[in-house]
């Protein structure tokens, strides 16, 4: 597994189904094994994929959490060439309950996905619009978050209750979570929207992500008729946007492992050396 993305808010309309649902599309285009996780209750990732949702909350996401053992391999629905999907369910709403009063609650989906992880490349969670367990089991399962922050003054504003969250789950459970800012719903002609993305990037100016996502009719078209950008509007502005999304984050994921490697392979080194010289 290369990667668990998480697309997170608590802001609900901001475009993080859309994003969830039009990146793990991208990335399966380009032949990569995709996992795409609906953690939200109103199901809407997998509504967005034209996939019915279950009757049983035991064939769904909510058995990631409420489940001591879940099988990952049976939750996940094939949807699309090199993507499989684990349906979103209502009974999530209820999660926060269910877990009240459980041991290491904070990390079942961690360890859920833990016997999945030679299967597929990357893993993307669409989380719920809220900050309660099943948000912050994604946020400690995830090695990133795409935080969709929408380019008016009021999303904005309620992306920094969630970076408090962010900050608390990185330093009690995710330590290594690189953590990104991603501009949705942009209008370039609206002089608001662009005074608000200037803000993201003087804020946030590590974090944000060069890739923009424009508002434009296909892709709330494509959701409307359960499919990915790609498959509705193939070459269409949105699709433009999310295959530059994909490009970037798949440049970032792979010179943080190529760092990584090259600080393994000097360990590594300096490990043989100093065998060497012990046994000289």
């Amino acid at each position: 597994m290369r990667a668990v993305i998480s697309i997170a808010n608590q802001k609900g309309g901001v475009g993080k189904t859309t994003t969830a649902v039009n990146l793990s599309g991208c990335l399966a285009g380009r032949g990569e094994r995709v996992l795409l996780i609906d953690l939200d209750g109103q199901g809407n990732a997998t509504s967005h994929l034209g996939v019915e949702i279950p009757e049983s909350e035991d064939s769904t996401s909510y058995a990631l959490l409420a489940s001591a053992e879940p099988d990952v391999e049976k939750l996940a629905v094939p949807v699309a060439s090199n993507l499989l999907l684990i349906p979103g369910h209502i009974a999530l709403a209820e999660v926060d309950i269910k877990l009240f009063s459980q041991i290491n609650r904070d990390t079942r989906l961690a360890r859920a996905l833990q016997p999945f992880a030679d299967d597929v490349d990357f893993v993307i969670i669409d989380c719920p619009p809220s900050l309660g367990m099943a948000t912050v089991n994604a946020l400690s399962a995830s090695t990133d978050v795409v935080i969709c922050v929408q380019t008016n003054v009021f999303a904005y504003e309620a992306v920094r209750r969630l970076l408090a969250i962010i900050k608390v789950v990185k330093k009690e459970l995710a330590p290594n979570l690189a953590i990104h800012a991603l501009a949705t719903l942009h209008r370039s002609t609206v002089n608001l929207n662009k005074s608000v993305l200037e803000k993201i990037t003087q804020n946030f100016p590590n974090q944000t992500l060069q890739t923009t996502i424009c508002q434009t009719a296909a892709l709330t078209e494509a959701a409307a008729a359960g499919q990915t950008i790609i498959d509705y509007a193939n070459g269409s502005r949105g699709h433009q946007d999310y295959e530059k999304l994909t490009d970037e984050l798949i440049h970032i994921i792979g010179e943080r492992q190529k760092k990584a490697d090259d600080v393994t392979l000097r360990r590594e080194v300096d490990e043989l050396e100093t065998t060497s010289s012990a046994v000289n």
